[in-house]
Parts: C-alpha cells; structure tokens; sequence
C-alpha cells in the first residue's frame, strides 16, 4: 500500500515522526504523591532519543491533568480486564441499569467517556486500547469488540489500539509467532474510518512492513522490545539491527505492567 515506517504520519490533533508507538508500560517509578523521579525521566528520554513515533506513558484519572501537563493525547484503557474492560465484559457486567445488559448498552460509558474528553479537551489526541477478545468463557468476543470499535469511530475516537487478555505472551521468535493479534487488527481496519495500532509480539522490521504493505493498519506499537532496546527504532532506522534482542521471557514483569497516557516527541 505504499506506506512505510519511517516517514511522518499525522492523525487528528497529533504529528508523529514515524509507525512506531512505545505501548502502555508502566514502570512502577511513581513517588508516593504520584509524582515521577529522575529515574523515569531518564526512560523517556531513552526512548525519545531511541526513535520512536510516540509514547505512552502512566495512568492517570482525569483527562484536564494530562492537557494541563502538556501531553498530547490520552488513551482510554479498555483492556487487559482493567476497570473498564471488565465494564464492557459480558462475564463481568451484570448490571441491571442502562450501563449493563446488551454489548451497546455495556460499553454506554465509553461514549460517555469519550464524549467527556471531546468536550472539556478539544485539541488532544483520544485514542483506545481494547481487548480484541477476552479469551475466556463468557467473555468479550471478537464480534463485539468489533461492534464496540465501530461505535466508538462514529463517536469520534481518533485510533484504536487492539490488544487481547493472555497478551505478553512468552517465546515469541522473529518471523514464526509474532504479532498475534493481527488478524483481528487487520479486520477492523477493514470495517473503521480511523487509524488502526497493532501490539503484541512484533519482534523484526520485516514482519512490521509486511504488516503496512498488506493490511490497512496504520501503526505498530512495541513494548517489551523496548523495556530491552530504547534504541530499537533507531537500530531498525539506520540498518544496524533487523530483529529485537527481546526474547520475550517476561522477567520484565518483575516492575513492568500496562499503563496509560499518551505523549510524542518531536524529530
């Protein structure tokens, strides 16, 4: 299709260098007060110095902080059973009220959400990370989810983020097993008018051009990969690296989880 990583990519309200996005980390940094230290500012300027298209950083609960602290956009979080996800989960959300029964009537406070952000911060970037599925008895499945998307890009959200409960998943190896969320990424692509972002076990930069010149996803988002090489977008950029370090064992999960807030970083 033409597209490649490395060049500029603009979507609403928000200017990105290249396709690749630092996925929610959380690095477990945070003061008492919830203030960041120098240790978690040195992380960012790794990896603003390392390449990468975009950032997303810490969980935060009121959309105003985030504009007021100069970022660029939020992300509402919707997966990994966090309090939202398990809020649009069939499994879950029993409720009797307007906020629980069908799939439309269960994700009711996504629009609300969103509409909130849209109004009280009209310049910032909303985006949303949601399961692709809960892969799990009852739960959320892919046809709502996709029903969900859909309903949350003609309420105005500016990307969708598509992840899945059972993500990080061990061993992945370069161009055998990795971005195992694609195929439902590649569909929803197919059926939204707004940019799509694919994480989860994306390794080499052949298998991420790939996924551009084949499918209509518009960005790539790493994690791990990058808790391992903060430089791994530059590495990939100047052709000295091909293939992440990352070996997917997970001891990262000793202080790193999933977060929330999203920032660029100008070229």
């Amino acid at each position: 299709m033409g597209r490649k990583i490395f060049e500029a990519v603009q979507l609403h309200n928000l200017a990105l260098r290249n396709r690749l996005i630092r996925s929610a980390t959380w690095e477990g940094l945070a003061d008492s007060n919830g203030s960041i230290n120098d240790e978690a500012y040195e992380i960012y300027r790794e990896l603003a110095h390392g390449g990468v298209g975009a950032v997303i950083v810490g969980f935060i609960e009121v959309a105003k902080r985030a504009k007021q602290a100069g970022y660029d956009g939020v992300q509402i979080h919707t997966a990994h059973f966090f309090f939202l996800s398990r809020f649009i989960s069939p499994r879950i959300n029993h409720r009797n009220d307007i906020y629980g029964g069908d799939t439309l009537k269960r994700s009711r406070i996504l629009t609300e959400i969103l509409c909130g952000i849209k109004s009280e911060c009209p310049g910032l970037h909303v985006t949303v990370k949601i399961n692709s599925s809960d892969f799990i008895r009852g739960g959320l499945t892919e046809s709502e989810s996709l029903e969900i998307c859909r309903m949350l890009a003609d309420n105005g959200i500016d990307s969708i983020e598509v992840s899945g409960n059972g993500t990080s998943v061990q061993g992945i190896k370069p161009h055998v097993d990795e971005a195992y969320f694609l195929d439902f990424a590649a569909k929803l692509a197919e059926n939204v008018n707004v940019p799509v972002i694919l994480v989860g076990g994306l390794r080499s930069i052949q298998v991420i051009q790939t996924i551009l010149d084949t499918t209509k996803i518009e960005l790539l988002s790493l994690s791990r990969p990058l808790l391992r090489e903060p430089n791994l977008p530059e590495k990939f950029r100047n052709g000295t690296s091909s293939e992440s370090l990352c070996v997917s064992c997970n001891a990262c999960y000793c202080t790193h989880a999933w977060v929330s807030i999203l920032a660029t970083w100008a070229s």
